[in-house]
């Protein structure tokens, strides 16, 4: 036995700088993660292990068996799983198995049709069609006139992270997704084509169908234990690689009822945008610490310093401390070797 506290985290984004930033918030931890086969190995965790190891992807049986093996060999306390997280809640584990939620309350966070259902009638609701294939696809944009210079609908995959899939549907040039395929746009019959092409070749998963917000946006950090918020970084992202940073912000009372309302634990982050109206509009929740919850704890917010006393011990929710703060970062680009 080691005497430290043993958390490890399977998968997410990001997990090097936060495991990096609980062990220098509290030197009695160990933090380990596993990530995928093509994942680089990046400073921060104690070890890095590849999630799995060798097995195929559909081998639950195997992952999990692979789950224990680990959690004995490395005397782990805690586990923080960010995928498989059904598979992992319905097994019986050696350890302490930390989820953001239920897995009902994960299974609507995950499906951006029924979670945008939850908020119907309020204010800040984003309104969500659903598309299950190219007739419905073509019935909404029908009724949804896109001219020069307006703003269209815009489309992701009912389930997805990290924008994966995401296209706003404009009148644009017939070259412009192949021109510029960073901006996301692309002529409505075009993918609307593209969508008809893959039905014929196979299943093609569900589309929702949405307005496009111009912004800016803000993304929430948030502590919370059982379904109460402990603190909070609202990240507005100003664009040219800066953002506003404030741990004050006037929708907080409205994010700690979202918090209340799914019982969030641990950290997770929400995501607003700005209407044409003005009004501040929910596109998602994301129950996992987002990639850029390690800026706000670099400028004094110590989210990720505080999980860590809290999933040990050291810190209890009365305890938390809420620092003030409010200022802006930038990015830049550093390039420098990483181990395979």
């Amino acid at each position: 036995m080691t005497g430290k506290t043993r958390i490890w985290f399977n998968r997410g984004f990001s997990l090097a700088p936060i495991a990096g930033l609980m062990r220098a918030a509290d030197p009695t931890l160990d933090v380990f993660v596993s990530v995928s086969q093509q994942s680089a190995h990046y400073n921060g965790p104690t070890e890095t292990w590849i999630d799995g190891g060798n097995l195929e992807p559909d081998d639950k049986d195997g992952y999990i068996a692979w789950v224990r093996e680990m959690i004995a060999v490395h005397e782990i306390d805690i586990f923080i799983p960010t995928r498989r997280r059904a598979l992992i809640a319905s097994a019986s584990l050696p350890c302490r198995v930390h989820l953001p939620a239920s897995i009902p309350t994960l299974e609507i966070l995950d499906d951006k049709y029924l979670f945008s259902a939850e908020f119907a009638g309020e204010e800040h609701h984003l309104p969500t069609y659903l598309a299950q294939g190219s007739d419905d696809l073509e019935r909404l944009l029908r009724d949804w006139p896109i001219s020069e210079g307006e703003p269209g609908p815009c489309v992701k995959p009912r389930n997805g992270v990290n924008g994966l899939g995401f296209w706003r549907l404009m009148d644009v040039s017939p070259m412009a997704h192949l021109k510029d395929s960073e901006r996301r746009c692309i002529r409505p019959e075009q993918y609307l084509a593209a969508v008809r092409d893959q039905e014929l070749r196979g299943p093609i998963d569900d589309i929702v169908v949405m307005p496009y917000l111009p912004g800016p946006e803000i993304s929430f950090d948030i502590l919370a234990v059982h379904g109460k918020m402990l603190k909070y970084a609202a990240r507005t992202k100003l664009g040219t690689g800066r953002q506003h940073i404030v741990s004050r912000h006037p929708l907080e009372d409205l994010v700690a009822s979202i918090v209340a309302k799914f019982s969030l634990h641990g950290v997770v982050n929400a995501q607003f945008r700005r209407a044409e109206d003005g009004r501040w509009l929910l596109l998602e929740i994301n129950a996992r610490p987002a990639g850029g919850v390690v800026y706000a704890d670099q400028v004094g917010c110590s989210l990720i310093a505080d999980w860590a006393g809290l999933l040990t011990g050291r810190l209890t929710p009365d305890t938390i401390d809420r620092s003030e703060v409010d200022t802006e970062v930038a990015f830049s680009t550093v390039v420098r070797p990483v181990a395979a």
